[in-house]
């Protein structure tokens, strides 16, 4: 196995590498061991590579520098939005060492040594590789809708994907618990086997680039899948088997009550908690939304087939629980998401007014609650 290349001492060009799947599916976990283990930097979830790409026609002709510098400006309120918005559970100025924020000081270096949005982008994540003296770069790139990673590909023809999968099942409890989950049981499922088999569509057209984890199979062999990893990307491990103590991802995130698990070495029984805690009834809806994506991704089917009065019934409650996803506030705040690039656009020079508003909120949360 070929081994890292050395700690570069300028921001260098790597392979873009990016952890996806669906929410709850073990994207940050996979994320925080790639990091600690294969000596990759790993900021927090960027969010901004399918957001802004959508809109580049508004900064014009990035081959000039002035547009390249308003684009860079406005990724940087983007990111400052996310980091207080995303993550409120976290204190902003602690957490902004692990942001790509923390790279905006180089940002003369980084407009120098790009011409296009591509370009951007791997200045912007060579840049934090540098500062955290990694020699690569690993986003952890999960949404609550599934991006086609053609959006990815156009960018960064060069880019490698982990795309680990989960029990949906679990991934449903697991989701519908969280403040930004689905609003009903058969959503969640139903974004769970869409998130799967798109990713799955774009690995068999490009199976030199794409990886298939298991994230039952990582928490039961964590070793034997980050080998599997490391010799995808052509890396070697490094560290104390299982050790997430060298990834800045897990430090930060593990302090803010949403990702508990990172403090610890990884619980091997964090799995099938569906069995239990899902009723019959319950067991059964969610095979009948998801079976043939269950079953193809090797999970087991235990109520299959179901009668004709069943599938009516089950049929019936999709249906009438439809209206909820539009009722929820979650689902416009995910959809709004899309537009802050245009809001960030027609803010010009104010949108520095704007995240710095926004911040100094968040910070006086943080406080009051201290």
């Amino acid at each position: 196995m070929p081994e890292s290349p050395a700690c570069p001492s300028s921001a260098s060009v790597a392979t873009p590498v990016f952890v996806v799947g669906c929410d709850r599916s073990g994207t940050t976990l996979l994320t925080a061991l790639i990091e600690s283990r294969l000596g990759l930097a790993a900021p927090l979830e960027t969010h901004f590579i399918p957001y802004f790409a959508r809109t580049l026609f508004l900064w014009g002709d990035l081959g000039r520098r002035r547009n390249r510098e308003r684009l860079l400006t406005a990724i940087g309120h983007f990111l400052e939005i996310l980091l207080v918005s995303s993550t409120p559970q976290l204190d902003p100025e602690e957490a902004r060492s692990g942001t790509l924020l923390a790279v905006l000081p180089q940002a003369e270096a980084m407009l120098d040594a790009c011409d296009d949005f591509g370009g951007m982008i791997r200045q912007f994540f060579a840049q934090y590789a540098l500062l955290h003296r990694k020699s690569g770069w690993v986003d952890n790139s999960s949404f609550y809708e599934p991006i086609s990673l053609e959006v990815w590909q156009r960018h960064l023809p060069e880019l490698q994907v982990i795309h680990i999968v989960r029990d949906g099942r679990d991934v449903a409890l697991s989701w519908l618990r969280s403040w930004w989950g689905p609003a009903t049981l058969g959503e969640a499922m139903r974004l769970w086997s869409r998130h799967v088999l798109d990713k799955r569509e774009w690995g068999a057209a490009h199976p030199d680039s794409y990886l298939e984890v298991c994230y039952e199979s990582l928490l039961g062999d964590p070793e034997g899948e980050l080998e599997r990893i490391a010799a995808f990307l052509g890396r070697r491990i490094e560290g104390a088997p299982t050790d997430l103590t060298a990834s800045t991802t897990a430090r930060i995130l593990s302090t803010g009550g949403t990702h508990d698990l990172l403090r610890g070495p990884i619980v091997a029984t964090n799995r099938d908690k569906w069995r239990a805690i899902m009723s019959t009834e319950e067991q059964a809806y969610c095979e009948f939304i998801a079976s043939a994506t269950l079953e193809s991704s090797g999970y087991p089917i235990l109520h299959a087939p179901i009668s004709w009065f069943d599938r009516f019934t089950f049929g019936a409650r999709l249906l009438v629980a439809l209206p909820k996803r539009y009722l929820s506030l979650v689902y416009y705040a995910k959809k709004i998401k899309w537009l802050v690039p245009v809001v960030l656009f027609l803010a010009g020079p104010f949108g520095g007014r704007i995240t710095a508003m926004i911040r100094a909120r968040a910070i006086k949360k943080m406080e009051k609650k201290m």
